[in-house]
């Protein structure tokens, strides 16, 4: 089992016993007391503390010269840790670094005598985790870091931290669990930090690592990128993960906002599906992509089997599984950019654009007609981005006649060449003659309105909106834009971009699957998330 641990800052005994309720109510396994600030007396008091020692505890004080916060010296440290020692069993842990335990013969005289070794089932005093902080970088050569780590044979527990610079560092902090155990039986921890390193800790129970931090709700991180401990239990199911688990991943850059973890995994839940889906920063540029996604697909124990993709990545998608010779649909074909991959068990790929499917399933449904019917509708678009570019391409595929409007109208006039093609069903028009239109559908396909530009509106005041439009915004945060909050005071019926939204997951959850996607738990967990 991978434990839970929320790290605490000791400040006062009051304030440390509250975190830790309030952790242990929310469900970690254990705590980490960071006693880098406090004095003798307040840990004295606090390990003295009955309900203090109701959870497995770690006790850690971290000097400045490995990204902590004691300022003391050396001897006084040994003090404070050699005090821990006396109050804490065997069921707890204290964390020293390889640096002061390699340096110093009275680290290792003292404490050796206090610690239980790893050999013993029990002891007098706390285990030790010897352990490494680098917040400059990955190691250069993780396994003679490893290796390293593995000669302190009074270690209990290894640990190794250290500042993730891409995704790829994240790779590697997950595959040293690998080597580690065929080398060592000792139990490991392995810590990409920052946003590129996330997936080695939301992923720590798919690799049997010892344990991960994780924070309450209400408290601040120790680290960069911490996740929250409700998190981790309720969206990506940590104490169920398993090894054999297949992963899927939103693409992009960033990605640390986005909701579909929640979408998906709330999926997988409801379908006791044997997955989870994760966050995977990749930075812009094709060559980023290509190495990236190819470095996940080539890490057999990660068992990548789907990606999301956005933004900036959805034409290098596209391109991406068609020069790998994969399986691409005519939508997406006509698009050239998707928003799904399919990496399948026999090492074949497909693509799709999912997005399109989603607003083509808000639309209908809204419409109350089914999606061969668009055929004939005046559909006005605003915008000729990315996705305008998709939303144009599947309506234009109906029949539907479209007309965008777009700021610059060369753009416009591009798309609609591109898709307009010998049906003339595709025009584009100046922005400024959108008061005048007579479309019976309008939909926003630019950012403007998105939250923090909430005040923001995609066409003039002059609203031209009734009761048998319908707007439909494929802004999602906030769920109310201003165009939508307008159209509504006119009697126009609206639709969120949060429809378009969980609906195009949905298409994507049934590629993933190959099973139906439990819809109404897929749009509670959009709406939760969204709410938060």
């Amino acid at each position: 089992m991978t434990w839970i641990v929320a790290p605490i800052f000791v400040s006062d005994v009051d304030a440390t016993l509250a975190q830790m309720l309030t952790a242990r109510r929310e469900g970690a396994d254990a705590l980490e007391l960071r006693c880098d600030r406090a004095t003798p007396e307040t840990m004295e008091t606090l390990l003295g503390r009955p309900e203090i020692h109701r959870t497995r505890l770690i006790v850690t004080i971290r000097p400045v010269w490995e990204g902590g916060d004691y300022r003391g010296g050396e001897q006084d440290r040994l003090q404070l840790l050699a005090l821990a020692c006396r109050r804490l069993t065997s069921a707890d842990f204290l964390d020293v670094e390889l640096a002061a335990w390699n340096q110093s013969d009275k680290f290792r005289s003292v404490l050796t005598d206090k610690i239980t070794p790893f050999e013993s089932p029990a002891g007098n005093g706390p285990r030790l985790i010897i352990s490494t902080h680098d917040f400059s970088g990955a190691p250069p050569n993780m396994e003679n870091h490893f290796a390293a780590l593995a000669a302190v044979r009074a270690a209990s527990l290894l640990k190794i931290a250290f500042r993730a610079r891409n995704v790829h560092d994240a790779f590697a902090a997950l595959r040293l669990y690998d080597h580690a155990r065929r080398l060592d039986p000792r139990p490991l921890v392995s810590i990409a930090m920052d946003e590129a390193g996330r997936i080695s800790r939301l992923l720590a129970a798919k690799f049997e690592a010892a344990f991960t931090f994780a924070t309450p709700a209400d408290q601040t991180g120790t680290a960069p990128a911490q996740p929250r401990i409700d998190d981790l239990k309720n969206v990506y199911r940590f104490d169920r993960q398993r090894a054999d688990w297949s992963v899927f991943a939103l693409a992009g850059w960033p990605v640390s906002h986005s909701i579909s973890p929640a979408i998906h995994n709330a999926g997988f839940r409801e379908l006791g599906f044997p997955g989870v889906y994760v966050p995977l920063p990749i930075e812009p540029g094709w060559e980023t992509f290509v190495a990236a996604v190819d470095a996940a697909r080539n890490f057999r124990e990660l068992r990548l089997a789907g990606l999301s993709v956005t933004i900036p990545h959805k034409q290098n998608a596209f391109r991406y599984v068609s020069e790998r010779g994969g399986t691409l649909d005519e939508t997406a074909r006509r698009i050239r950019a998707i928003n799904t991959i399919f990496f399948h068990p026999d090492g074949s790929i497909g693509g799709i654009n999912s997005d399109w499917m989603g607003a083509r399933d808000a639309l209908t449904v809204a419409l109350g007609i089914a999606p061969e019917c668009l055929g004939g509708y005046e559909v006005a678009v605003i915008g000729a981005g990315g996705a305008a570019r998709a939303i144009v391409a599947g309506l234009a595929s109906y029949g539907a006649v479209v007309v965008i409007y777009n700021r610059t109208l060369e753009h416009g006039r591009e798309l609609a060449r591109e898709f307009g093609g010998a049906t003339g069903r595709v025009r584009a028009a100046p922005l400024e003659e959108f008061p005048h239109t007579t479309c019976r559908v309008l939909i926003n396909c630019t950012p403007l309105g998105m939250t923090p530009n909430i005040q923001a509106l995609p066409i003039p005041d002059t609203l031209p909106l009734h009761r048998d439009m319908v707007v439909f915004d494929t802004v999602y945060n906030p769920r109310q834009t201003r165009l939508l909050k307008l159209a509504r005071e006119q009697g126009a019926h609206v639709v969120e971009g949060m429809e378009m939204l969980w609906r195009q997951a949905a298409v994507q959850f049934e590629g993933f699957t190959l099973r139906p996607a439990p819809l109404d738990a897929m749009r509670r967990a959009a709406l939760a998330a969204l709410a938060e």
